[in-house]
């Protein structure tokens, strides 16, 4: 069952995954900031940690598609849109 690959699907998922990214960035600063009083250092460091490894991930999973995106409008055949890679003449 391979379905073609829809390249402004993948860029969509790509921006979300950039978005959950800077969402998880965020959480992090405002549990750093806010929880600071409420809660002890090791649950704060703990809920920081799991917000920024998911950050991470998220930011990891948009360069992956990122790139493989970048891939398949480069070896698209019959696209007008495609263009060859950088270290090629046309002549």
């Amino acid at each position: 069952m391979n379905q073609p690959v829809d390249p402004a699907q993948l860029r969509k998922r790509m921006l979300l995954f950039y978005f959950a990214a800077g969402v998880n960035l965020l959480m992090a600063f405002w549990v750093w900031s806010v929880g600071a009083g409420q809660a002890a250092a090791g649950t704060l460091t703990l809920i920081m940690v799991v917000f920024l490894a998911f950050a991470g991930l998220n930011y990891y999973m948009a360069r992956r598609i990122s790139k493989f995106l970048r891939q398949l409008i480069r070896t698209t055949p019959g696209d007008s849109t495609a263009r060859p890679p950088a270290n090629e003449v046309n002549e």
